[in-house]
């Protein structure tokens, strides 16, 4: 009898255990996906996919390409990213991107793209990012414009 009795407790606690696990396995269905017999991942893109400019790259810019503009150009190419229009660059930024590109910037990566780009302007400038329009500027160093 005492088996009985044992035997229907753990079915109903069960059951409970059981009810319970559905009601959030809704909710855990939609947080994590089952890839495999015993792995998960979760459901959320992936850093690079929510910012582009966070897409680790690896490229060596042709020799064609002999100014930073065009290097930088040429990174944001498939980014879904562009340079700002000449009206919104500073003087000095619009000075930066006619330089020539330095042989030690033809070979990137690997690193972000926005790190790509800031270290194509050099410690002078700091990357300025328009997530709304998808555009990216540079404007000095706040370092650079104290010390005038």
């Amino acid at each position: 009898m005492k088996k009985t009795i044992f035997a229907v407790a753990i079915c109903c606690l069960s059951a409970g255990a059981l009810a319970e696990k559905n009601s959030n396995s809704e909710a855990e269905r939609i947080e994590f996906m089952q890839t495999g017999r015993y792995s998960y991942v979760e459901n959320i893109p992936l850093v690079d996919q929510r910012n582009p400019l966070k897409v680790v790259v690896k490229t060596r810019i042709p020799q064609s390409l002999n100014t930073v503009g065009k290097a930088v150009a040429f990174l944001l190419v498939r980014s879904g990213y562009g340079l700002a229009e000449q009206s919104i660059l500073s003087d000095e930024a619009k000075t930066m991107l006619t330089l020539p590109l330095p042989q030690v910037h033809r070979e990137i990566g690997p690193m972000t793209l926005d790190k790509a780009l800031h270290m194509l302007s050099g410690e002078a400038f700091e990357l300025v990012i328009d997530p709304v329009h998808r555009r990216v500027s540079y404007e000095l160093s706040p370092k650079l414009v104290g010390s005038k």
